[in-house]
C-alpha cells in the first residue's frame, strides 16, 4: 500500500492551496469574481482513488464543463476545475519532511493554478497536442512569481524542479 497523506499533510497542503491562491491572485490581478467563475477543488488520491495519472507527476489538473470554445463564445460561464495530488509521490520526495512539504507544495499549486488561469484567458488550449512546451512556460511563469516569496527552503523546491537537485534532502 502506497502512503497517503496524514492529516498534518493535509493541513500543510490547505495552507499551500491558499498561499498559491493569493500569489496567483496578486500576480494576475484576479478578484473574487474570477474564482467564483472558475472554481476548483483540490483531492488528493485517498479522495480519488482509482485514478489513471500521467507517468511521474506530483499533481494532475482536470478542468470539468464546457468545451472551451462554448465559453468563448459566452454559451458557458463558469468552469471546475480539480487539482489532484499525488500524495505518495511528493511524500516520497520530501520525505514527510514538513519543512520541505510546504515549499514542493506551494510549487505545486502555483504551478497547476497558472495552468488554469492560462486555460481559463484562453492562452493556452486545454487540449494541447505539445504538453511540453506549455509544461515549460508554466515553469517558468512559476519560477517566476515563486521568486519574490520569501519561504524556506523554497529555493531547494526551485532548484529541483529546475532539475539543479535530484533530491530534496536537506544535507
Amino acid at each position: 500500500m502506497r502512503p497517503l497523506f496524514q492529516p498534518i499533510h493535509l493541513s500543510i497542503l490547505s495552507e499551500a492551496v491558499s498561499l498559491s491562491e493569493e500569489i496567483i491572485s496578486d500576480r494576475f490581478g484576479l478578484t473574487t469574481e474570477y474564482w467564483l467563475k472558475n472554481p476548483f477543488e483540490v483531492k488528493t488520491l485517498k479522495d480519488e482513488w482509482p485514478v489513471r495519472l500521467p507517468k511521474g507527476v506530483f499533481a494532475h489538473l482536470e478542468k470539468y464543463g464546457n468545451n472551451w470554445y462554448e465559453k468563448f463564445f459566452g454559451k458557458d460561464t463558469q468552469c471546475l476545475y480539480k487539482v489532484l495530488i499525488v500524495d505518495y509521490r511528493v511524500l516520497k520526495v520530501t520525505g514527510g519532511n514538513n519543512t520541505i512539504m510546504m515549499p514542493f507544495l506551494l510549487y505545486i499549486m502555483t504551478h497547476e493554478l497558472i495552468h488554469m488561469v492560462r486555460f481559463s484567458r484562453f492562452e493556452c488550449a486545454v487540449c494541447i497536442e505539445d504538453k511540453t512546451e506549455e509544461e515549460d512556460k508554466v515553469h517558468l511563469l512559476t519560477e517566476s512569481v515563486l521568486s519574490r516569496v520569501k519561504m524556506a527552503n523554497l529555493d531547494l523546491v526551485i532548484d529541483f524542479f529546475n532539475g539543479k537537485r535530484i533530491t530534496l534532502s536537506m544535507n
